[in-house]
């Protein structure tokens, strides 16, 4: 009796290893979110990092290359004789999950082949960044001619320190054991994927700072103002392109494009909206990572590069 109970366990033992062996693969294969921070420069941009040059490592499992600027590569090589068109945005532009030749950038680079197109865009950056990031490159550079901002909800947070936002999870004894076992267990962290891949819980934590008094949201305008008075003051083209979460386009709530736009309009800021184009699209989840509510997948970047090229 007792041996069949300890082979029974055993067994039941060895199912639950393989199984967190096959999920732990899977996930590294449709989840991986790895960053080698060997690519980083500290304070490249002032207080901003940035990305070092002619580098090589690997995003979110996915080969990662950087030019002789420090941007991500494009498909078309930079040439001296033409003028500079950059790209600046956070993970979202930058392309994480997706190959250098696969992101709107380096699609858009083959559309605009008039320019060269440098995407100075890195995972983390929010509208302070984007301050320091033209800032410095301008104050450097006289070959810029065009400047596009890709504005995403998150970019709203600014220099706020985590301590200073309000809290998406609760720190109560269920949140800490969900952090847990999401970090310690591949199989639990697959499976709530699956289930929460369509969660719209990031659009609503984003949308309570989207109101004409609160301090965040003023201050990510006044940066966009900043930099588009910086251009202006070079002349310089500068516009400012909204791009939308996943369940915005399944649940039609663009109300912070809506404001960010009034904004944008009142302050004679060009500004143009990707969630009317990419809402006609089939198959909306599709255009994103898996049970990714942010990060365009390779259609969604074809997408958004058709969008520009309008």
């Amino acid at each position: 009796m007792m041996k069949r109970i300890v082979i029974n366990i055993a067994t039941v033992l060895i199912l639950l290893v393989a199984i967190e062996i096959i999920s732990n693969r899977i996930l590294n294969k449709i989840y991986n979110r790895e960053f080698e921070y060997s690519l980083l420069v500290d304070n490249k941009y002032f207080t901003s990092s940035g990305l070092k040059e002619n580098a090589e490592g690997k995003v979110w499992g996915k080969k990662f290359h950087t030019d002789g600027l420090g941007c991500r590569k494009n498909k078309t090589a930079f040439d001296s004789k033409k003028k500079k068109w950059l790209f600046i945005g956070d993970s979202v532009t930058e392309g994480v999950g997706v190959d250098d030749t696969s992101t709107f950038s380096s699609l858009c680079s083959e559309a605009f082949a008039e320019h060269n197109l440098c995407n100075y865009s890195l995972i983390g950056y929010s509208t302070t960044d984007y301050v320091n990031v033209l800032e410095s490159v301008l104050e450097k550079d006289s070959t810029t001619e065009l400047v596009t901002l890709f504005y995403c909800l998150n970019d709203v947070y600014g220099n706020a320190k985590t301590k200073d936002l309000p809290v998406m999870a609760k720190q109560n004894f269920i949140g800490k054991l969900n952090g847990l076992l999401q970090s310690s267990c591949s199989t639990y962290k697959l499976l709530k994927l699956f289930f929460y891949q369509h969660s719209n819980r990031y659009f609503t934590y984003d949308l309570q700072f989207y109101k004409k008094e609160d301090a965040h949201f003023i201050q990510a305008m006044n940066d966009l103002r900043f930099c588009d008075s910086l251009c202006k003051s070079k002349n310089i083209f500068f516009n400012v392109v909204a791009l939308p979460y996943q369940s915005q386009l399944l649940d039609k709530n663009f109300v912070p494009q809506q404001l960010a736009k009034e904004y944008c309009t009142k302050d004679s800021i060009e500004f143009s909206d990707a969630s009317l184009c990419l809402s006609k699209q089939n198959d909306i989840s599709s255009l994103y990572l898996f049970a990714d509510e942010i990060h365009f997948s390779e259609k969604g970047h074809k997408a958004i590069a058709e969008f520009l090229s309008q």
